[in-house]
Parts: C-alpha cells; structure tokens; sequence
C-alpha cells in the first residue's frame, strides 16, 4: 500500500469486532481499526495514526449500516473516552465480547469448545459504584467537569447527563459545576500546571445506598470548605475536601480534610460487609460482581471442600472472604499493604477467622509461609496477567483446582497456555462476565482441574 498522508479519508468494509472495540477493515490488505463502527458495515474513515503495517482510524460517516446499529442515548458517542459501544444493541455487545475472547483462545481450542454465553448485567445504565471525573476547560473558556476526550488527556466532555452514573451522581456533578461558578474557582490546567479544581471522585454502595465524595483541589480557596459541605449534604455520607500540590502526574491527594462521616462507606457482596475508602479497589459493577463471585463459589467446591484454599491479587479481600464459609484455611496474598490492612479490617468485620492475609508480590518468587500444597487456588491478576516466575511457583503447589478470573483475555490465553503446558490440568469450565455494559471490557472465569494427583 502507498504511504497514505495521515488524515486521509477512505472508504472501507468491516469485517469484525476487535479487543478495543474498533472495527476490523482492510484496504488494499492494508489493516485499519476503524473507531465507532460495527461489523458487516461500509463507511467513510478517516485516519488518525499510521503504522508501518496498519492504521487507525474513526468512521465519520456510516454508508451501509449494520443491523445492529441504533441510535446512540448520549450526545457525547464517539467523543468521550468512558464508552464503546452505545451506538449497537446490547445483544450484539455480549456477542462481540464472546467473540473476542473465543478468537484471543485460537490456541487452545479445548478452551475455545467451552467458552459459554457472557452473563449479562442486569443494568446497561446507571451501573457504576464509582466515577472519578476531571476538570477542564474548552478553547473558549467554557468550564467542565466531566471524562476525558478519547485519546486526550487534556480535553473533557461534560459528564453532569453520563449515563453510566446514577442520577444522583449526575446531580453531584451538576451541584460542583455551579458552585464552581459561585465561588469562581478555576480548573487545573493541564498544561499550563495553573492551580485549581482537579478532581471529583463519587463512590456509592449500592446495596447500602451510602455514598462518598472527594473533592480534589491544589490550593485552599476560601469558602469552599463551608459551602462544600452545605451544597452535598444532603447527598453525601462522607464528604472529603483534599488537596494535591505536585502538579505533575496523576492526581495523588496529599492531605485529605473530612468534612462529613467517618471517612469511609460500607458495601455489601452476597451478605458479606466490606469497608470502602477513598483509595479502596472494588468492582465498580456491584450486582454483576455478585453474580461472579456467587458462580466462583459454586466452582470451589464443585468436587470436594478444599481444606487449603489461596487467593492471589487478593486486593481488600473479597474474594478470600466468599471462600472463607468454604474452606477451612484461606491465604490471600496482596503487595499493597494498604490493601492487605483493608482486608484485614473487612475480616474483623464479617467476624472472619479462617483467613490470613500475606503482603507479597504474586509475580514475584514464592511468598514466605505458603504451603507446600494447596487444594485450591484462585488468581485474578491485573491486566498483565501472571509472570511465569508465578506460572511456576503456583503449579509447584500442585493445586487440585485452578480458578483464572481475566480481565484481558490476551493474557489470559497467554497464562493458560503455560499452565495446561507446564502441569497436567484440564480446563473445565470458561464463562465470562459482562461488568462494563456499553465499554469493550470483559471479566472471565476460566477452571482448571488437575488430571494427575501427586
């Protein structure tokens, strides 16, 4: 293909659904992701970013369009960066998302022959249990506070109508615009490093209807601590105003002033309690991490009650706490002590004693004070995967069963690969987990059994 100047536009024919959500098309056998477009689609693209052997690119105009293509319920499609998929069914989401995994398994097609149905969330709106926006400007000086523009770490579109918070996240929002305005405080700016507003994060348990706001600022402003808290009290159990000096990277609160509550919401998951902080992981899709971890239980003691069970990547616990009513030892193993001290007060909590909680990297060699067998062990890493160092140490244990919890299905058929090469295991079961309606995100459960019994 002759070089093409970046900007050109082309009409092409998608084929297929690509991790990423771009649509798969070629011209002149030169590949193209094409943003915003759905497979079996002819449409208009214009390039934005070149490589020697493809490009990207966004359809600015649909000519042929798919079944499966609707009117998208956000004004914002195809500009902000929190979605990918609102301008097609939800039916034709999940299959998408099937698809991508089945084909990022091409290598193992015993996994392939196995992998069910995605589990659907009961909400394709309205979903999130936490949203963490920024602020910005636009070029005419136009105040926002909102996600970020897709691609650009600069640009914000507005979030006071996003539909994948609740309505009243969506006033929250709408509550911090005005006061912004009253007060006439500025956002930061991200390059000019000028001080202001930086950050608004909302967390929400949805079962306990308790909600969180933290407001993040780079200098003191006068009046905002007061009027902050007369604006969201009625809507806000715990209210913190904080304040990031280092103007460089990602916001990183140094001091944090709580102006309502005891600084934390609680949340609950299948009956079990969990405290949550304002820098606390936890599945931002409440009910549909019921569902996993309710089908994670199921799968644990499937043929027998494990007398020694690991969860690795443990985070704040909440998988080492659905297996502690079923084994009789839990170890979980996490490398951020903040995480591992969340755990440990989740325990107390739910007034759990069968579970030990170790600060120490998984990818890294064996843990100290792990066992020389465990009947059950449970990964659910970030979205690198595993390292094989961790490939290696975990099989040496000589699990009776394996649980792969994936929130990349690349790597995962990476780890998968090793383990069904390095140990004798099978694999029993691959069912994933839609917990990001309308985004191109997908959570897996994979089981291994082990065929061969040291």
């Amino acid at each position: 293909m002759k070089q093409r100047p970046i900007h050109q536009e082309l009409i092409v024919k998608t084929e297929k659904i690509v991790h990423g959500g771009q649509a798969l098309a070629r011209a002149d056998r030169f590949v193209v992701f094409v943003d915003d477009a759905l497979p079996n689609e002819t449409v208009r693209a214009k390039l934005y970013k070149k490589k020697k052997q493809f490009a990207f690119a966004r359809a600015i105009e649909v000519l042929e369009a798919a079944p499966e293509r609707i009117p998208s319920d956000c004004a914002w499609t195809g500009d902000c960066g929190g979605c990918t998929f609102r301008h097609c069914t939800y039916e034709a989401q999940l299959g998408y998302k099937k698809q991508i995994l089945v084909e990022a398994l091409h290598g193992l097609p015993e996994a392939q022959a196995l992998v069910q149905e995605v589990v659907p969330s009961s909400q394709t709106n309205d979903y999130r249990n936490k949203m963490v926006f920024s602020f910005g400007e636009t070029l005419d000086g136009e105040f926002r506070l909102g996600l970020h523009r897709r691609g650009s770490f600069i640009h914000i579109v507005p979030a006071n109508n996003c539909l994948l918070q609740s309505e009243t996240s969506r006033e929250i929002v709408r509550r911090i615009v005005l006061l912004a305005q009253e007060l006439d405080i500025p956002p930061f700016h991200e390059i000019k490093k000028t001080h202001g507003l930086r950050q608004l994060t909302i967390r929400e348990g949805r079962n306990t209807r308790q909600r969180m706001v933290e407001l993040v600022t780079t200098q003191a402003y006068p009046g905002l601590e007061e009027r902050l808290r007369e604006v969201l009290d009625d809507l806000a159990d715990t209210l913190l105003l904080s304040l990031d000096t280092n103007l460089q990277g990602m916001p990183r609160p140094g001091y944090r002033q709580l102006l309502k509550g005891n600084g934390v919401i609680e949340e609950t998951l299948n009956g079990l309690r969990f405290r949550i902080g304002p820098d606390t992981f936890f599945q931002s899709n409440t009910a549909q991490a019921e569902r996993l971890f309710a089908r994670l239980q199921e799968w644990a003691v499937q043929n027998a009650r494990p007398a020694i069970a690991l969860d690795l990547f443990a985070g704040t616990g909440p998988i080492a706490l659905h297996l502690a009513g079923l084994a009789e030892r839990v170890i979980g193993v996490e490398n951020w002590p903040p995480s591992v001290e969340a755990a440990n007060e989740n325990l107390a909590l739910n007034g759990i004693h069968n579970v030990e909680m170790v600060a120490a990297d998984v990818n890294d060699a064996l843990p100290p004070f792990m066992p020389a067998h465990a009947d059950l062990v449970v990964v659910d890493p970030p979205r690198p995967g595993l390292s094989p160092d961790a490939i290696d140490w975990i099989n040496r244990l000589t699990p009776d069963r394996l649980i792969y919890v994936s929130c990349n299905p690349s790597t995962l058929a990476r780890d998968l690969k090793l383990f069904l090469q390095r140990a004798p295991y099978r694999v029993e079961a691959v069912e994933p987990f839609d917990l990001f309606p309308n985004t191109f995100h997908l959570e897996t459960l994979v089981v291994l059994q082990r065929t061969i019994h040291s």
